[in-house]
């Protein structure tokens, strides 16, 4: 799926605009001659560029907008959110409306970048052949669990999370979309054998990582302190590609993210938005592939 991700940002090479082609975030990391820098020097210069690029290079993406209060793709006002599946049929989630003016409370509803990857994933696969299915996939902070259903519905194997306040709404949804057996914790979703399960992880003690194929996570950038949880989190994961989709919001809070993310070691790319399906290509939410130093997926991304 990582490799996917990058071969269509190579398809997309050329296009007008800001470059199409995968930006390697982290690239000063490798240059050498860096061993005498200073590694938080470093750190900050690498997040310094990013948010310049992101933020100001070709204008602000988010118009002002950095609030957790406009959406693209998501409707948070409606108790039912439905999307397209990556089969044609409608996936149908329930939204705590209610619960989003609490403070910290983001998984009651559906969010930008959950809808961006779920149908760049289905594109993608498409585009280039290849499949998910039998593919164990982690998400983190699955909240509705929308992209958890997409996910399964392409076949994979996917283990939901979320804090466990929030595994009730997201048990639910998984059960609506798919079929449950009192032998089995998992409900079977779509035509391709995929299946989908809850389990609870705290990012601030996230514990032994949960084997896995793929890891994957969206809009969960949003809060410093739970930003750097985050992160902590994802260094649990030794040898496992990720892709993490997010919004655009302040530019402290991403600045603090991608700090985090060369503290931890990460090799980070980030994918152009013309790699991504025309009816969800937005500046306003970006994607990046996670692996560690070293580590090789097969395909364009190198």
């Amino acid at each position: 799926a990582a490799a996917a991700a990058a071969a269509a940002a190579a398809a997309a090479a050329g296009s007008e605009g800001p470059p199409a082609e995968v930006v390697h975030v982290t690239a000063a990391l490798g240059e050498e001659g860096r061993e005498g820098v200073d590694f938080e020097e470093l750190a900050e210069e690498i997040a310094s560029e990013e948010i310049c690029l992101l933020y100001h290079a070709y204008g602000d993406p988010t118009n002002g907008h950095r609030s957790q209060n406009t959406t693209l793709y998501a409707d948070q006002k409606t108790n039912i959110f439905e999307f397209e599946g990556p089969d044609g049929k409608p996936i149908q989630v329930s939204q705590q409306t209610d619960r989003l003016r609490l403070g910290g409370v983001t998984g009651c509803v559906v969010w930008n970048g959950a809808i961006v990857l779920a149908k760049a994933l289905a594109a993608w696969t498409k585009q280039f052949e290849l499949s998910l299915e039998g593919m164990r996939i982690v998400e983190l902070g699955a909240g509705t669990g929308a992209l958890a259903i997409a996910l399964a519905a392409l076949g994979a194997i996917v283990i939901a999370t979320e804090q466990q306040e929030r595994l009730k709404l997201l048990q639910k949804n998984l059960e609506r979309a798919g079929k449950s057996t009192p032998s089995s914790s998992s409900c079977s979703i779509g035509s391709r054998g995929g299946t989908a399960c809850v389990q609870e992880v705290d990012w601030s003690s996230p514990g032994k990582s949960i084997d896995c194929d793929l890891l994957v996570a969206t809009d969960v950038v949003f809060h410093e302190q739970v930003t750097m949880d985050l992160v902590r989190c994802l260094s649990t994961y030794e040898n496992t590609p990720m892709i993490l989709t997010v919004e655009l919001r302040t530019e402290t809070v991403h600045e603090v993210f991608i700090k985090a993310l060369v503290a931890a070691h990460f090799c980070v790319h980030r994918l152009p938005t013309q790699a991504f399906p025309e009816d969800v290509q937005t500046r306003r939410v970006v994607t990046y592939i996670l692996s560690r130093p070293g580590m090789l997926l097969s395909g364009p991304c190198g």
